[in-house]
């Protein structure tokens, strides 16, 4: 079954070889017609440089993120990634760039700028401490924009953000000092009055239970202190948080390769081939589908094997393959080959379907 299976796409093959063509060649055009009408794309480039320690953020022990396994480029890029899926942090990308005309056209047109920003901005790693920013589109002006703006939007968002923790960490240990400044005094005037209500001895020591109260009032006393020494330490370092939190991101976050206007169009032999490749292929599988159809769709008996096993019967007899009249150079005269070539073997094979003449 596979053999007539084989035979028969051949033959259908062969017998339109250059009709099965046509699909390749219409393809491979289409293909051209394709890349030569694809607009031409520009792409702008900035790198950040990410530093995940520097000499006020020692000072000040400010963490940046960074750990042992992950290092600080891929940590901002996957903290970058993540504010891109945001709508407010790629809605402050587009208010930078002349796109934000666009968003006053109702929100269907506003879907569409994001969806467009988010596509052609690309955000990855170029070592350890640098992160690549880039953006491919037809409009050169609009990438430039786009990645100036995540640059600053970026940089902008970590400072306010460390800046809205300081503020927030401070106005909650200055809610807890007047309360645990209470407790100090109210702890303090208990063990003052109990010093009063029992003086100290003029002969002798306390009696055991006084000392023992007493002990435990200095006790409460301390506690109540260390606490109120604590928040008062604390509320000092998220000052010193919130002063410094500009200055720490300036720092740790520096755009080392601003990005520039693209002047020329960016080709890329990659999407080229690519694109080559999907076309061929296309083209390929339908001249496929061509050859399989034509072998379906043929019933006629080609080959010897097609008549034992389609019909059941023995092959008797085949027509020969008719050679061609050859002019005898004397005469001019067309002359048949001799009988002597046109003896056959009887040992042709039967599933070629060709019949060769026996050798003199």
């Amino acid at each position: 079954m596979v053999r007539i299976v084989v035979l028969r796409l051949l033959e259908s093959y062969f017998r339109h070889r250059w009709l099965y063509l046509i699909p390749i060649v219409i393809t491979l055009t289409a293909c051209g017609i394709y890349i030569v009408s694809t607009p031409p794309s520009y792409s702008a480039n900035g790198r950040l440089y990410v530093s995940q320690q520097n000499l006020l953020a020692n000072l000040t022990s400010s963490n940046t993120g960074g750990s042992w396994y992950v290092s600080a480029a891929q940590s901002t890029v996957t903290e970058l990634n993540e504010l891109i899926g945001t709508q407010a942090f790629i809605r402050l990308v587009i208010k930078k760039t002349d796109l934000e005309q666009q968003m006053a056209d109702g929100p269907t047109a506003v879907e569409e700028t994001i969806t467009y920003v988010r596509k052609i901005l690309s955000i990855q790693t170029v070592g350890d401490k640098l992160v690549g920013i880039s953006a491919t589109g037809e409009d050169p002006t609009i990438v430039y924009q786009v990645v100036v703006s995540t640059m600053n939007a970026y940089v902008q968002w970590k400072i306010n953000s460390g800046y809205q923790e300081s503020i927030a960490a401070s106005s909650f240990f200055d809610n807890l000092m007047k309360p645990y400044q209470d407790e100090v005094d109210q702890t303090r005037n208990n063990l003052i009055t109990f010093l009063t209500d029992h003086p100290q001895p003029v002969r002798g020591t306390r009696p055991p239970e006084e000392q023992m109260e007493i002990d435990r009032l200095q006790i409460v006393v301390t506690k109540a202190e260390d606490r109120l020494n604590k928040a008062r330490d604390n509320g000092e370092s998220a000052r010193l948080s919130q002063a410094q939190s500009e200055s720490v991101t300036k720092q740790t976050y520096m755009v080392i390769d601003q990005p520039q206007m693209p002047k020329d169009a960016a080709v890329s032999i990659k999407a080229i081939l690519t694109s080559i490749a999907i076309f061929l292929v296309v083209g390929i599988f339908l001249t496929a589908a061509g050859v399989t159809g034509g072998a379906l769709l043929d019933h006629s008996l080609r080959f010897p094997i097609d008549v034992r096993h389609g019909l059941s019967l023995p092959v008797l007899a085949m027509v020969p393959i008719a050679k061609p009249l050859i002019l005898a150079p004397a005469t001019g005269q067309a002359t048949s080959p001799s009988n002597e070539d046109t003896n056959l073997d009887e040992n042709t094979k039967e599933d070629s379907g060709v019949l060769r003449p026996r050798a003199s």
